[in-house]
């Protein structure tokens, strides 16, 4: 029996960046936020920069100080947002990381 949760042993199970990207895409951003230690481990030792990057960006804005419309600041959201279209590009099998 393993000591992480089962959503947890997909990301440490997956076969590929294209599996690991879409895993990070459908995850709860509450797993996320619960075990990003253990997520931002297994993208490290799968050499997954670009994996690292959206999982930063988004990090940084769920946990960013939110001004009074709601939303965290610009650089943040602008950050996320071009992180995550990289991941939806991998994702898709439309491109390897880093190119």
């Amino acid at each position: 029996m393993s000591d992480i949760l089962p959503i947890i042993e997909e990301l440490a199970d997956a076969p590929d960046h294209k599996a690991r990207a879409r895993w990070l895409l459908e995850v709860p951003l509450a797993v996320i936020i619960r075990d990003q230690v253990t997520i931002h481990r297994l993208l490290s030792a799968a050499g997954f920069h670009e994996g690292i990057a959206y999982f930063t960006a988004e990090i940084a804005a769920l946990s960013a100080t939110r001004g009074r419309d709601g939303l965290a600041p610009n650089t943040i959201r602008m950050s996320r947002e071009y992180a995550r279209i990289g991941i939806q590009v991998i994702a898709r099998g439309g491109a390897e990381e880093g190119k």
